[in-house]
């Protein structure tokens, strides 16, 4: 009597290992998705973990953080704020001053507030990678930023980089001086103020303005204050590396605990959501990007959002009726 083998024919392999493909084409694309959504829901906390620190500390000093933090010894000068355009570099940021209440007390405690942030006793502290300040969907090809000398121009450590940034306003004008300083007359202000206010006949002086919650006379749930910037130093645009452009590191704060010039958190009027990362707000999630209201809300504007409604969220005395879907 024969016994018949027991197995599969090459054929049923084939069918077997078709099927299996034709699920995985199916199942894939819900996976990403799921992921995508879960990475957007990790984005939008961290944004409302910064938005209720700035709520904390405005409520402990009468003010928001300042953009510029710390006082260090600069070719022969103690600064406490910036004096000239290349100052804006090497202070404190104002996510350090938000340290505290992100619970990062024991580094905000290591950080030498005395010395520049760019100086090399802070590299251990500025190269500390923090989750809250980086966007989990972001694909990035340089991790760190580089950390530049004030004169020359060289670069002389690293920093972690941020996707999150401050914003500033929109850009009216181009740069004001020949130190590159912006004033009330260039931009239309943003929630945080101009930090270079007061400017005395001999143009090298600027105080440093103080900026109150009462001084968003828009509505605090109708003016943007932080957002993502996502993808510095190297430049995004639409969703592709820019070859043609220089690093953003060297005119911008891709870096969560080094300041940065006050012209990369002013917007262009040119620019809409997710078109670039470069004085534009931009992300990595397909359906747009996520602000935090200076109200501590947090909402996604789509890639569709109209300009001049961007525009009117970014200022905070334009006196717009605007609405968010």
């Amino acid at each position: 009597m024969l016994i018949p083998k027991q197995g599969v024919t090459i054929l049923e392999l084939l069918v077997l290992v078709g099927i299996v493909g034709v699920l995985l084409a199916l199942l894939l694309p819900a996976v990403q998705s799921a992921r995508e959504s879960a990475r957007k829901v990790t984005c939008k906390n961290n944004l409302r973990q910064m938005g209720i620190a700035i709520q904390s500390f405005h409520s402990a000093h009468q003010r928001m953080p300042s953009l510029y933090n710390g006082s260090f010894t600069a070719n022969g000068n103690t600064l406490t704020f910036p004096k000239r355009y290349w100052d804006e570099h090497h202070f404190h940021s104002w996510q350090v001053a938000l340290l505290p209440s992100l619970e990062q007390s024991s580094l905000y405690e290591s950080i030498d507030m005395t010395t520049a942030a760019s100086d090399p006793k802070n590299q251990p502290n500025v190269n500390v990678e923090l989750s809250v300040f980086q966007c989990p969907s972001t694909s990035n090809v340089t991790p760190f930023s580089n950390v530049r000398n004030f004169a020359p121009n060289d670069v002389i450590g690293t920093a972690a980089r941020s996707d999150y940034e401050a914003i500033g306003g929109i850009h009216l004008s181009s740069i004001a001086n020949e130190n590159r300083q912006l004033l009330g007359t260039n931009i239309a202000l943003g929630a945080w103020g101009l930090p270079l206010q007061t400017i005395p006949k001999d143009a090298t002086y600027y105080n440093v303005e103080t900026t109150r919650f009462r001084d968003v006379t828009d509505g605090l749930s109708n003016s943007i204050i932080l957002a993502e910037m996502s993808g510095r130093p190297d430049p995004y645009v639409r969703g592709k590396l820019d070859e043609d452009y220089e690093e953003i590191d060297n005119i911008s704060k891709p870096a969560w605990a080094i300041s940065g010039s006050y012209h990369a958190i002013v917007l262009s009027k040119k620019f809409g959501v997710n078109e670039t990362n470069h004085n534009g707000i931009y992300s990595f999630h397909a359906s747009g990007v996520h602000v935090s209201l200076a109200d501590g809300s947090v909402r996604m504007l789509s890639n569709s959002t109209n300009k001049a409604v961007l525009q009117a969220l970014t200022t905070r005395a334009g006196r717009e009726t605007v609405s968010i879907e």
